[in-house]
């Protein structure tokens, strides 16, 4: 996401304008700047109507997309361990030199 977000209305705008009847976020100031992966106000549908609530945001990732991370991830803990047993085996006793 390349986009810049910010929030420079007050909560009550924000549910005057979206109809939320609640609140859960108290008094916030302006955002500037709002991106992914950071809390930001979000207006959703509650039993009880909308609700104006923090969130974490941004696009949600697909199970593929995890599945994958998590398998490149695994693979590269793999080579480090084989690159440390492979280390280990190649210890060998040298001999010390006579005089340093």
């Amino acid at each position: 996401m390349c986009n810049l977000y910010s929030m420079t209305k007050n909560v009550d705008a924000i549910r005057r304008l979206f109809g939320a009847l609640n609140s859960h976020v108290g008094n916030l100031p302006s955002m500037p700047g709002i991106f992914p992966d950071y809390p930001a106000p979000i207006v959703r549908n509650a039993p009880n109507g909308r609700e104006v609530a923090m969130a974490r945001w941004g696009m949600p990732s697909s199970s593929k997309a995890l599945m994958d991370a998590t398998k490149k991830r695994a693979n590269r803990y793999h080579q480090e361990q084989k690159i440390v047993e492979d280390r280990s085996l190649a210890w060998e006793i040298v001999p010390r030199p006579l005089h340093r």
